[in-house]
């Protein structure tokens, strides 16, 4: 019984939950060095805002994963310099970070001009980078 009611007196913010930290990093690699880059992500409990990110350089933030409830991160990215093209996706998701095992603390977005890339080492321990999202 107490152990039900510590488990319905938890909060439900993601800020708050139990376990390792995870942190998203998004990156802004456009090649105009005068391009800003427009972020905002958000979860179905934390809006973390609007911010306008300045070339090599990156936002972000990290949370903990709520108590037996899926998290989920959801990212709006539109460049300065691709006439309102965008993209939205899912920054972090629980089982995308069962999926990169030995990262699933950090998640990496790194953004160039054609798109938004997924970054991590590979078994070399080289960083790798491949297009995952194109501008829309």
């Amino acid at each position: 019984m107490f152990v039900i009611a510590i488990l319905v007196l938890l909060p439900h913010s993601s800020a708050a939950g139990i376990g390792p930290s995870h942190y998203v990093h998004v990156e802004n690699h456009l090649s105009d060095p005068r391009a800003k880059l427009l972020v905002h992500c958000k979860s179905a409990d934390d809006d973390l805002g609007v911010h306008y990110i300045a070339v090599n350089n990156e936002f972000q933030w990290h949370f903990h994963s709520a108590f037996m409830k899926m998290t989920l991160f959801w990212c709006h990215l539109k460049p300065s310099n691709q006439n309102g093209r965008h993209v939205d996706f899912d920054a972090y998701r629980n089982s995308l970070a069962q999926i990169r095992r030995e990262y699933r603390y950090h998640s990496y977005w790194i953004v160039k001009d054609d798109g938004v890339y997924s970054k991590m080492k590979n078994d070399r321990n080289q960083w790798v980078e491949w297009l995952q999202f194109p501008w829309q």
